[in-house]
């Protein structure tokens, strides 16, 4: 282990020795999306994590200045992987990264995924061909991913790898179906309920009547929790969320949740109780 790096991550050592170091910094990361994938992908660096392959065509509006890490007023009209891969070297020069700058497709997904040995499924849900391709090729590979997503305050991860069912079962998505019944198959699929407060504006999204809505702590919470998951898993430490279980946090109502993550398990919104005070 040479200096620098040891001295950026010597705060690491106590949780985990320098062997277990040795193996983040040589475990080679894919992050398919870099919205809430911009987040996963500094913390993972800030972990010592040094090897990634990274992938998404977009460029940093205004109405991503709530949630994403590196969108604010001077990078509005910048691609999100060069603002990110930017921001990544200032705090660890000698990363290796291989960028995709057209995003994940059925074209390229056997090169981006060549030499991974993790994968992070952050693909936008727009672009279900691209996120179900992505998952396929993983899944043929054997490989573990993380699949992620935000919801109002809280944040929910789920782990796929060769012992677990694969995301096409447990999602009901499919190419051929229409995007509205994608998105409820997936929310039903990545959470136990659509928290209250923002169930109206999830209605009018369903319908496409308006934006799905985001506040940045949701995002920073599935970030948080799918770094964990790679590192955890990678060192063996703890009880490992893998699928059919999933993690979701929500602080508004204090709720720590394993929950069956499948779209067959639940409805997308819980009727509202009825009960009044005397």
């Amino acid at each position: 282990m040479d200096q620098l790096y040891r001295e950026r991550f010597l705060r690491n050592i106590g949780i985990m020795n320098e062997a277990q170091l040795e193996r983040i910094r040589a475990t080679r990361i894919a992050i398919g999306g870099l919205g809430l994938g911009g987040s996963i992908f500094l913390n993972l660096v800030r972990m010592g994590f040094s090897d990634f392959h990274i992938a998404d065509p977009d460029v940093y509006e205004r109405t991503n200045i709530n949630r994403q890490r590196m969108a604010k007023e001077s990078t509005i009209n910048r691609r999100k992987d060069e603002a990110l891969i930017e921001e990544a070297r200032d705090i660890n020069p000698d990363i290796r990264i291989q960028n995709w700058p057209e995003g994940v497709s059925r074209e390229n997904v056997g090169a981006f995924l060549d030499g991974v040995d993790w994968v992070i499924d952050v693909v936008d849900v727009f672009a279900f061909p691209e996120k179900l391709a992505l998952n396929e090729e993983a899944a043929k590979r054997g490989l573990p991913l993380a699949t992620c997503g935000a919801l109002g305050f809280a944040g929910a991860v789920i782990v796929f790898d060769h012992s677990t069912p694969t995301f096409a079962e447990l999602t009901g998505v499919e190419a051929s179906l229409p995007y509205e019944e994608n998105i409820r198959r997936f929310l039903q699929f990545i959470c136990p309920e659509i928290p209250e407060y923002m169930q109206a504006q999830f209605v009018k999204a369903l319908r496409r009547e308006s934006h799905i809505p985001f506040v940045v702590p949701g995002v920073e919470i599935a970030a948080a929790c799918a770094a964990t998951e790679v590192a955890k898993q990678i060192l063996n430490l703890g009880e490992k969320v893998r699928a059919p279980r999933g993690i979701f946090i929500d602080p508004v109502r204090l709720k720590i949740e394993i929950f069956e993550a499948s779209y067959l398990a639940r409805k997308l919104f819980k009727p509202r109780s009825t009960t009044t005070a005397a």
